[in-house]
């Protein structure tokens, strides 16, 4: 499940054995490592796949590292970085030679053709991958944040659902992150499009802040929604009930 014990034990009758999970939380508020945390709890079972849209490849190995978690078990895939190189570095190129007078026609003839370039899609590359697994797996996509930037909301929309369709078909489970949502109506289709949805907040409590884990939606299940208070220890995030108020 998450790789929290104590959210498990809640969701473990309570879910079909496919089924896609959404995680928002603000920058700042740990659900990065949350969802690492979701991914390494994969490792041994299932093939695990860890789709990072902003962080260097090196920052998300480091950071399995840190918690004690192998990352070379884990299929850690930079979406951003393939999209840079594929897609917008062929964009700035053309950009720098028209600076310099060159007309669209000089530009193709006399830039090497890459066909990968022009076929290259970034919904595609993900799928792709999942369509050769034929087995349960764990898939996450840390943030969803950057296929708002880069492409309609409402392919954004089909992306999920075919993330939940594979699921359901295979026995898959996957997380998605959202860390800036955006208002509209695309955003309210992701939480109405997930099975189930964890909130991460951060509140400053003094010199502190205090952090709660909100699971706010389980499928067909409304009583099994639940705070939590969240820490972080050697070997990720940790959770428990509030102390009751003194009566």
């Amino acid at each position: 499940m998450l790789g929290i014990p104590e959210v498990d034990r809640t969701l473990w009758t309570a879910l079909a054995p496919g089924w896609i999970a959404l995680l928002t939380g603000h920058s700042g508020t740990g659900a990065p490592l949350l969802a690492k945390q979701f991914a390494h709890a994969g490792v041994g079972t299932v093939p695990v796949l860890f789709y990072t849209t902003y962080e260097r490849t090196e920052q998300v190995q480091r950071a399995f590292r840190d918690f004690g978690w192998d990352p070379s078990a884990v299929q850690i895939v930079n979406l951003a970085d393939e999209y840079y190189e594929r897609v917008l570095v062929g964009g700035l190129e053309v950009a720098r030679a028209r600076e310099v007078g060159l007309t669209l026609d000089q530009i193709v003839a006399e830039r090497p053709v890459k066909s990968d370039l022009a076929t290259f899609s970034l919904t595609n590359r993900m799928l792709s991958d999942l369509a050769g697994i034929d087995s349960p797996f764990r898939l996450v996509i840390d943030s969803i944040d950057f296929f708002f930037e880069a492409l309609p909301p409402r392919e954004v929309t089909t992306v999920a659902r075919q993330i939940r369709h594979r699921c359901q078909t295979v026995g898959g489970q996957a997380l998605m992150t959202m860390h800036d949502p955006p208002h509209d109506r695309a955003a309210s289709g992701l939480h109405d499009l997930a099975d189930v949805v964890f909130d991460l907040t951060a509140e400053p409590n003094g010199s502190r802040y205090e952090h709660r884990l909100r699971l706010q939606k389980v499928a067909n299940r409304p009583d099994l929604t639940h705070i939590w208070r969240a820490e972080t220890g050697e070997d990720g995030w940790h959770v428990e009930d509030d102390a009751p108020a003194p009566g």
